[in-house]
């Protein structure tokens, strides 16, 4: 499987202001980039900056990846208009959805080797940057989410540069699965345990979705709801 990478996206911190009026930094809103490589580290883009780095970025959610397809599917259930990078993604990608990427699957990108995850975990600030009411609920309910990568191997990338898959260890585990799962824990105790025993499960999801099981939680998690903050 060979993908292709629509748009690279980097941020830098800038202060926004929440429905309530509250003033926060973040990097969410990120910009095109057209130049002839990118760098990319352990921490993902070597030009892209993380705000908040207790809920993004790190080791695990080096890169934020996004199918457009997802892009297309909301638009036409929901008659909205996303605008671009409105999931403040890194990579666009073309040609496959959450339900084509497993967990830990192994991609060779330009001189680098990157790995899946975790799904994203979307939360309020998407439906209040971009300004839809209750978009983040959509994602999450049609678990749209968007996934991270992991990088295994540094060096650079270029613009035309494909993912290309290495290797597929969990096929049984793609984005969407974990998704559906983790939505309704309760009825799915079983297919949470083989979620949990991946080895490729980044730590902080796998603390959110022992939660989740031990709990046996259903629907959206208070973060995710467009009051929160």
């Amino acid at each position: 499987m060979k993908i292709d990478v629509k748009q690279i996206y980097c941020g830098q911190d800038e202060s926004l202001k929440n429905a309530k009026g509250k003033t926060y930094h973040s990097s969410y809103k990120k910009v095109a980039l057209n130049k002839p490589a990118y760098e990319i580290n352990e921490n993902g883009f070597k030009l892209d900056n993380q705000s908040d780095k207790e809920s993004h970025g790190g080791i695990d959610k080096a890169i934020c990846v996004y199918p457009l397809k997802s892009y297309r599917y909301l638009e036409e259930k929901y008659d909205i208009t996303l605008p671009t990078c409105t999931f403040g993604e890194n990579l666009s990608i073309l040609g496959v959805d959450d339900s084509d990427i497993c967990l830990g699957d192994k991609f060779a990108y330009g001189e680098t080797i990157v790995e899946v995850s975790q799904p994203r975990q979307p939360c309020w600030k998407i439906s209040s940057i971009v300004g839809i009411k209750k978009l983040t609920a959509m994602v999450v309910k049609e678990y749209k989410s968007g996934f991270y990568l992991r990088v295994l191997q540094t060096g650079k990338i270029r613009p035309q540069d494909k993912l290309e898959l290495i290797s597929r260890d969990y096929p049984k585990l793609s984005i969407e699965f974990i998704n559906q799962v983790a939505f309704n824990a309760k009825e799915n105790q079983e297919n949470i345990k083989e979620v949990l025993e991946c080895n490729k499960l980044a730590e902080a999801y796998q603390v959110s979705l022992q939660k989740r099981y031990k709990e046996k939680e259903v629907g959206l998690q208070e973060w995710q709801e467009d009051d929160y903050n």
